[in-house]
């Protein structure tokens, strides 16, 4: 599947912010059933955070997989946890090797690794870096945001592989 576009992504991310409580408590039973590995990998992944942080990156995980639903038009396949982790591995390889690297390359490097869906991609960093100006401010260091990122981004690359299939 090519790029979600950006209204898309933009409708999508509003609609959810007004959901009520009642709604996203819907939509976790609603996700859990369709892709609950990916589920369990953000809740393992989490667990030695904070509550607050673990509820974003819940929240976010919702929030892409509805964009990839809305875009996508069909059922997305569940997704392993071999490929879950397989992923991961290999963004977190992709992170390690870059920590070293001269700040342009580094964006050059990014740009072309993020193409595939530059405006959700977009949403994460941008839910990351306005989370503590939130109603119910999330204070996030430079490391959990990192963290958070390489989590999403893993979320990111496995639904849209699995919507190319």
């Amino acid at each position: 599947m090519g790029p979600l576009s950006e209204e898309l992504v933009d409708e999508t991310w509003e609609g959810f912010a007004g959901y009520t409580d009642e709604q996203a408590y819907e939509e976790a039973q609603l996700v859990g059933k369709s892709q609950p590995e990916i589920l369990a990998f953000i809740m393992e992944m989490t667990e030695d955070l904070d509550q607050e942080i673990r509820e974003l990156a819940v929240y976010m995980f919702f929030v892409i997989h509805r964009m990839f639903q809305n875009g996508y038009g069909k059922k997305i396949g569940k997704i392993s946890s071999d490929e879950i982790i397989a992923c991961y591995e290999d963004n977190e390889k992709l992170l390690e090797s870059l920590g070293g690297a001269h700040e342009k390359f580094f964006e050059r490097v990014a740009r072309v690794q993020m193409s595939s869906q530059p405006y959700v991609i977009r949403y994460v960093v941008e839910t990351l870096f306005e989370a503590d100006q939130e109603e119910d401010p999330v204070l996030l260091g430079e490391e959990d945001m990192g963290y958070l990122f390489l989590l999403m981004k893993t979320v990111v690359d496995v639904i849209n592989k699995k919507t190319d299939e």
